[in-house]
């Protein structure tokens, strides 16, 4: 305001011109006194021109300030960095390497393909599609985490784009720009800090850890010469190193191949154990502080420890992952198969979740209340060894009103217990399918059927079930 108060003060004055009818100046004119008195002006006048006046001032300033902020918001559409608020989210009286966390943290993670370059103008330079998005909620209250995982062929609206896979915002704008689309995407839940980072810093990651183990479902070879990566992995529990797992993520194989997000899921299950393992405990510190070195990221070596912190000491259900609820489409106009979001899922999730209010013209009963068991989508998995429960359970759950109940390939993996798989988070309808299956665990991934909305994995309990509960 400043500013403009003295820009004013130094525009030229034009210069007047003389007034014909007025005599001309005379040296030494007597000085004559007026016989025309002028009234003073009123103090209520006097007051209104300074009201007047100190209004002209404000609104000039406050046009300044708007526009300003206009230009600094289409400015971060195109820029790489995103605005840190300053405000400190860990307790400044926890000295490291254990600090906590002093409020929930939303944080977005993005995995960039071939590297992290900033954009500088030239398109040799500009950032690349990001094809890893995930959205972690770190709540130190309920000591515990929660993963959304968005499939990077997701459709959404992007600011002066239209619709675009949100892999591309990245691409357009950087870090500010996807984070901007996600959080409007996503009821406008907000976004505190975020983390960047490219295959090599992944690897480097996985093997400071010392390996993570991971079951490997099926023979996985896996070729990229621009990585100088070459995997060939075998089925079974094993652990794996930084290059291995980096294959295990990225194996494809075709383009209609959508496991890719399963294994996502279950390395980020697997880091998390990792990470809450003692035997690590001794070497934390030294690995959280060369990675804040080497990724790209807003948080501040104090923050990153507390996020670390609370994956240590999550309660024992305390990591939960779910896909952002949709399916892959296909139109005429768009041939390419991308992701469409079910609306009333996303609802649900992040209130379930997140603890995201809902929208104002969201149905609420729609997104808090469990799907009807007549239009359930129930994926069948056989975990037990045994091939004839899957049938049995199958004619159970539909004689119990289940409808919408279908078969899937068995999981290679024997499991002692039954799991209820929350594929889409849906958790009342879970928790509603418990009071049949009373030995089941209910897991909150998305590491079943990615067309159920529940995947129900049957293991060897099951096959007690229908003597020692359904009989009766």
């Amino acid at each position: 305001m400043l500013e403009i108060i003295e820009l004013y003060k130094n525009l030229p004055i034009p210069p007047q011109k003389p007034n014909k009818k007025s005599p001309p100046p005379k040296r030494n004119r007597p000085h004559r006194t007026s016989k025309i008195s002028i009234p003073p002006i009123p103090l209520t006048l006097r007051l209104a021109q300074l009201l007047c006046g100190s209004f002209m001032l404000l609104l000039i300033g406050t046009l300044s300030l708007t526009l300003g902020a206009i230009v600094a918001v289409f400015d971060a559409k195109v820029t790489d960095t995103v605005p840190d608020w300053g405000q400190p989210l860990v307790q400044t009286n926890s000295p490291l390497p254990s600090p906590r966390l002093s409020r929930t943290l939303n944080l977005l993670v993005l995995g960039i393909e071939g590297g992290l370059s900033l954009a500088t103008g030239t398109s040799s330079s500009l950032p690349k599609p990001a094809e890893t998005l995930w959205l972690m909620r770190f709540d130190p209250v309920q000591n515990a985490v929660s993963v959304l995982l968005i499939p990077p062929q997701t459709r959404v609206e992007i600011p002066d784009r239209g619709r675009n896979l949100v892999a591309s915002a990245h691409s357009m704008g950087g870090v500010t720009l996807t984070s901007r689309v996600l959080s409007q995407t996503l009821n406008a839940i907000p976004i505190d800090r975020y983390i960047r980072t490219d295959a090599a810093t992944f690897r480097s990651f996985i093997d400071l850890l010392g390996g993570v183990e991971l079951f490997v479902p099926e023979s996985l070879s896996y070729q990229d010469s621009t990585q100088g990566i070459a995997v060939n992995l075998q089925p079974g529990w094993q652990i794996l190193k930084g290059e291995e797992t980096l294959g295990f993520a990225r194996f494809q194989k075709n383009e209609d191949d959508r496991s890719g997000i399963h294994r996502q899921q279950m390395i980020l299950q697997s880091v998390g154990d990792r990470l809450a393992s003692p035997t690590l405990s001794p070497e934390l510190p030294r690995i959280v502080q060369l990675m804040h070195e080497y990724i790209d990221t807003n948080l501040t070596l104090e923050e990153l420890f507390g996020l670390v912190t609370l994956l240590q000491q999550r309660s024992p259900d305390g990591l939960k992952m779910v896909l952002l609820p949709g399916e892959f489409t296909t139109k005429r106009s768009v041939p390419t198969p991308y992701w469409n979001i079910d609306t009333t899922g996303r609802d649900r999730v992040l209130s379930h979740y997140f603890d995201q209010e809902l929208n104002p013209g969201t149905r609420r009963d729609r997104a808090t209340t469990p799907k009807s068991p007549k239009t359930l989508k129930i994926a069948l998995q056989n975990a037990s060894g045994n091939p004839l429960i899957l049938g049995q359970i199958l004619a159970e759950l539909k004689s119990r009103g289940y409808r919408n109940v279908y078969p899937v390939s068995d999981w290679p993996d024997p499991q002692r217990h039954t799991q209820i798989i929350i594929q889409t988070g849906d958790i009342p309808a879970a928790t509603t399918l418990q009071t049949l299956l009373p030995t089941a665990q209910l897991q909150s991934s998305s590491l079943g059927d990615l067309e159920s909305e529940i995947t129900l994995r049957i293991g060897e309990d099951a096959l007690q079930l229908k003597d020692s509960y359904w009989s009766k």
